[in-house]
């Protein structure tokens, strides 16, 4: 009997192998399929400047300032624009109506007023022209060039698992320390964006912060920063930070990451996608709905108990990126807040 059942033991675990066995081909074909598309779409990723061009169009919020696409430096880091020469082109620019956008000798556009104008640039090689939209409504500059840089540092790592001590956390620590770096992911990615991330104690309540990002490896005084200021809101939009809070455990600020689309599909629900640092150890895209009647944002601690549950998954129909996590991050997560980084 004993030699029976070992018999079938054998003969069940052999069939098991070999099962493993005819999978690992499809899965390294998969793994294969997946890092050919990562580096696609790392390929295919345009700059602000890169993407007015192939489409003639260049939208700029009132008040910003950007050099003329064809002539742009790209997204400088903050802690590198000191040693960046400015752009010296050739010619002149003009704007076909000053009172939308003006532009400088070096093709310096400014946005003075919502419209849209033509601004030309007359090189040596001949003309160049694009169509620039202003309203107030548009996007800031530095947060474009955040929402860039988080979707290249998401395509450049390729959801390859990093250690503790990462590139984001050695340029932000200087030394070696192994901590948790979603915090420090957003600060890295808005230097990179060309900003000064400010430090919490440094807050002036008096000042107009046009673009705000936080200098601080603690999601908490990230929170404090934002709340502050009196932008920590409800309603999220591209470039914006997102804290999330246990639902399991009422940790108001568990994990931090950035928006950077989002699809307002009315009745105060949106579908919101993210690049999020230290997801299990590396950097995440998702996507999910978020129910914005549900907001936790003015929550406080001492009210935590009216927490509310404001995620939910897309329908499987709309799982459509390969590159993208559909599921949510946990089951006793929701959204805390957003912050209004512009």
């Amino acid at each position: 009997m004993a030699n029976i059942q070992c018999n079938s033991f054998l003969r069940r675990f052999a069939a098991l192998l070999l099962a493993i066995l005819c999978l690992l081909p499809a899965l390294a074909f998969a793994d294969d399929d997946t890092a050919a598309l990562f580096a696609q779409r790392a390929s295919e990723l345009q700059t602000p400047a890169g993407a007015a061009i192939a489409a003639g169009r260049y939208e700029l919020r009132t008040g910003n300032s950007a050099y003329f696409p064809y002539i742009s430096p790209g997204v400088i880091p903050f802690d590198e624009q000191a040693e960046t020469p400015l752009p010296a082109p050739e010619g002149t620019f003009t704007s076909d109506d000053d009172s939308v956008v003006i532009v400088s000798e070096d093709g310096l556009m400014t946005a003075k007023a919502a419209g849209e104008t033509t601004v030309r640039w007359q090189s040596p090689e001949g003309e160049k022209s694009i169509v620039v939209a202003v309203s107030d409504d548009y996007i800031s500059e530095i947060a474009k060039n955040y929402v860039y840089v988080l979707n290249r540092e998401y395509y450049s790592v390729a959801r390859e698992r990093l250690p503790k001590y990462n590139q984001y956390a050695k340029w932000y620590y200087r030394k070696k320390k192994e901590v948790g770096w979603c915090s420090v992911f957003t600060i890295y990615c808005a230097n990179a964006a060309g900003f000064d991330p400010l430090e919490e104690k440094d807050i002036d309540p008096e000042a107009d912060y046009t673009d705000l990002f936080f200098r601080e490896g603690q999601v908490g005084n990230q929170y404090d920063g934002f709340n502050k200021l009196g932008r920590f809101v409800g309603v999220p939009k591209p470039g914006y930070t997102v804290i999330y809070v246990d639902m399991s455990k009422a940790y108001l600020t568990t994990h931090i990451g950035s928006v950077v689309e989002v699809e307002d599909r009315g009745g105060g629900l949106y579908a919101v996608t993210t690049v999020e640092g230290n997801m299990s150890n590396t950097v995440k895209r998702y996507t999910y709905l978020y129910d914005s009647n549900a907001s936790n944002h003015q929550i406080t601690t001492d009210t935590r108990k009216h927490l509310q549950e404001n995620m939910a998954t897309l329908p499987e129909s709309e799982h459509t990126d390969p590159l993208c996590q559909y599921e949510l991050h946990t089951d006793h997560w929701s959204v805390f807040g957003f912050g209004a980084t512009w």
